[in-house]
């Protein structure tokens, strides 16, 4: 078979190409050969509002850290639900509301005694309106995205403690008289980390 000069001398500048792209390392947020893994875990507290009341949330949230220089990068999960109970309408019927899903962030200096950090979440939720006896008479999911920032502190090696902000967007939950607006909205957070990120 015959190769004509053109093709030859494409196919040759296509490998040196690739051969010069491949002996360059990228520069990247984390570098990987020099990064260090961790992990944390712990308990968040939120206040906000939910369907116009003052809504108590608590949960946690966990996940594997990625630090590189000044950089941290943060996979994990996180999960929360309201603890007290608001009222839906005077037969003594109560709202109940939780969400999870996955957890990704960032953390800039982290070493720092105080520094900050931002992460988002993606998942789903329930919703339910409970009668007196504790069943479901009406019961919907829900999609959720949530963004927050926090400043937080070093206590120690092994303990940080953050205040932030958040806000919750959700999609519609399909109950009457309760749409997407009523449970979004802003929260402000404590949190405490146990771990080394």
């Amino acid at each position: 078979m015959h190769t004509s000069p053109l093709i030859a001398s494409t196919l040759f500048g296509t490998a040196l190409l690739l051969f010069s792209f491949s002996a360059h390392a990228k520069t990247a947020l984390i570098d990987m050969e020099d990064a260090r893994s961790g992990g944390f875990g712990g308990p968040v507290v939120k206040l906000g509002t939910v369907n116009g009341d003052n809504a108590v949330m608590i949960g946690g949230e966990g996940g594997a850290t990625f630090t590189s220089g000044a950089h941290s990068l943060i996979i994990g999960g996180a999960g929360y639900g309201l603890v007290n109970e608001l009222e839906w309408d005077d037969t003594g019927r109560k709202l109940e509301m939780g969400y999870a899903g996955l957890l990704m962030g960032y953390t800039h200096q982290p070493d720092r005694v105080v520094h900050w950090e931002s992460k988002v979440l993606l998942g789903a939720g329930n919703v339910s309106i409970v009668d007196s006896g504790g069943s479901n008479d009406e019961d919907a999911n829900f999609l959720v995205s949530e963004f927050s920032l926090s400043g937080e502190v070093n206590v120690t090696d092994f303990l940080e403690i953050g205040i932030g902000g958040a806000y919750r967007l959700t999609s519609e939950p399909l109950i009457d008289n309760l749409d997407a607006g009523d449970i979004s909205g802003p929260s402000v957070f404590i949190s405490f980390q146990f771990g080394q990120i």
